[in-house]
C-alpha cells in the first residue's frame, strides 16, 4: 500500500507505511520504508509527536532513519518554520519573548456589548490597576518610593496616579511603555510594561520565563493572564473546533497531557490555587511549581494549548466547571483559547 507524504506549513508531516510516496525537489517519489523504529534520546525513549500530540511514526529508508522536523527539533531546544516560497525546512534557536528582568505585562480585554432580554445593550469595561510596589523587594514593599514614565505612550484610559496605574480598558492596543521607580533608600528601578490589550474571546497570557540550575525549587510562578478562573484543555480543541459543547469532550483541567509530560520532564507541574475574595468573588491563581530536575542547554519552549473560565460571584457555578468569560454577537457562551508559552534555560553543573 502507497500512501503520500505532505509538506504543511509549519511541519513536515511524514505519512508512512511498508510503501509512502516522498516529496523530493518539488515532485512525488515513490519508496519503501521501514516503519517503526524507536528513538532514544539522553538514554531515554522517546515518541515524536506531532502538534496535536499524537504520536508519530520513525522509519527507516536505504539505512537513514527519518524522524519528523519539528518533534526531533523541539526535543532539542529549537523551532521549526516552513518558507513555502523557497520550499525550504527552517530550523532555529528558541529565544524567550523578552527578558525577564526588565519587562513584564499588563494584559486586558477591549470592551463588550451586551444585549439585554429586553434588547437594550450596555457596554462593558474591563478595570486596569497595577501596584509598582511589587518590584521592590519584600521588605521594602510598603515603603514610600516615586514613579517617573521615562518612554512610550500609555493606552488609552490608563493613567498613572502616583504610585500605581489604574483606569478602564478602551480597546484593542498594544505598547511599550517605561518607568523609573525610585525608593526613598535605595536604587532606582527601570523596568517596561507592555500593554496587551486584545479582543474580547481573544486568549491573553503573558509568556512565562523561568531560569535556574538544577535542585533550585521553583514556587508559586504565577501566569500572567486577564483570566481569573481556570485553565481547562479538550483533546479535540483546535481551531475548526472551538464550540463550547464540543470543547468539553475530553476536558480536564491544567494543560494536554503532552504538555504536562514536557514540564514534568524538567520537574516542573502547572497547578492552581482557589481563592475567595473579601466581596465573594472566587477566583484562581495558575501556577507552575517544582525543583528543576534537568539542564535544558539553552532555551526550550513548551507551549500548552488551554481554553479558559473566569471567576464568579456566583456559587453555583464553582470554578471547576464551564463557567464562560466570553459571548459571540448573538449572546451564546465563546470559546476563549489559546496557549501557554513557558520557557526554560536550566543550568546543569
Amino acid at each position: 500500500m502507497k500512501k503520500k507524504t505532505r509538506v504543511a506549513a509549519l511541519a513536515l508531516a511524514l505519512v508512512l507505511g511498508t510503501g509512502t510516496a516522498a516529496l523530493a525537489a518539488g515532485s512525488l517519489v515513490n519508496i519503501s520504508v521501514t516503519p517503526g523504529m524507536k528513538l532514544s534520546i539522553d538514554g531515554e525513549s522517546f515518541v515524536p509527536r506531532d502538534a496535536t500530540g499524537k504520536a508519530v511514526d520513525v522509519f527507516a529508508y536505504n539505512g537513514t532513519t527519518y524522524v519528523p522536523i519539528r518533534a526531533i527539533s523541539e526535543a532539542f531546544g529549537k523551532e521549526v518554520g516552513y518558507d513555502a516560497a523557497t520550499q525550504t525546512a527552517v530550523i532555529q534557536s528558541v529565544e524567550p519573548p523578552y527578558d525577564p528582568r526588565e519587562v513584564e505585562y499588563v494584559l486586558s480585554v477591549a470592551p463588550e456589548v451586551y444585549t439585554n432580554e429586553d434588547g437594550t445593550q450596555e457596554t462593558w469595561y474591563n478595570d486596569v490597576y497595577y501596584e509598582f510596589r511589587w518590584w521592590l523587594p519584600e521588605e521594602q514593599q510598603n515603603s514610600s518610593f516615586t514613579v517617573k514614565q521615562v518612554s512610550g505612550q500609555l493606552p488609552d484610559g490608563i493613567t498613572l496616579v502616583g504610585d500605581h496605574l489604574e483606569g478602564q480598558c478602551q480597546g484593542v492596543a498594544q505598547s511599550d511603555v517605561t518607568f523609573t521607580l525610585t525608593p526613598r533608600n535605595g536604587d532606582a528601578i527601570t523596568r517596561t510594561l507592555r500593554f496587551q490589550f486584545v479582543e474580547p474571546g481573544e486568549f491573553a497570557t503573558a509568556p512565562m520565563v523561568l531560569c535556574g540550575v538544577v535542585g533550585e525549587s521553583v514556587e508559586w510562578a504565577g501566569i500572567n493572564t486577564f483570566y481569573d478562573g481556570i485553565f481547562y484543555t479538550a483533546d479535540d480543541l483546535n481551531a475548526a473546533n472551538t464550540e463550547v459543547d464540543l470543547a468539553e469532550l475530553g476536558s480536564s483541567p491544567i494543560g494536554t497531557q503532552a504538555g504536562l509530560d514536557a514540564l514534568a520532564e524538567y520537574g516542573l507541574s502547572l497547578i492552581y490555587d482557589e481563592q475567595t475574595m473579601e466581596d465573594g468573588y472566587r477566583r484562581a491563581d495558575n501556577l507552575i511549581e517544582g525543583t528543576f530536575t534537568k539542564g535544558t542547554n539553552g532555551w526550550v519552549k513548551i507551549s500548552i494549548p488551554v481554553y479558559a473560565t473566569v471567576g464568579t460571584h456566583d456559587a453555583e457555578f464553582p470554578l471547576d466547571q464551564n463557567f464562560w468569560f466570553a459571548n459571540d454577537e448573538s449572546g451564546n457562551p465563546q470559546l476563549v483559547y489559546g496557549n501557554i508559552d513557558v520557557y526554560l534555560n536550566i543550568i546543569e553543573f
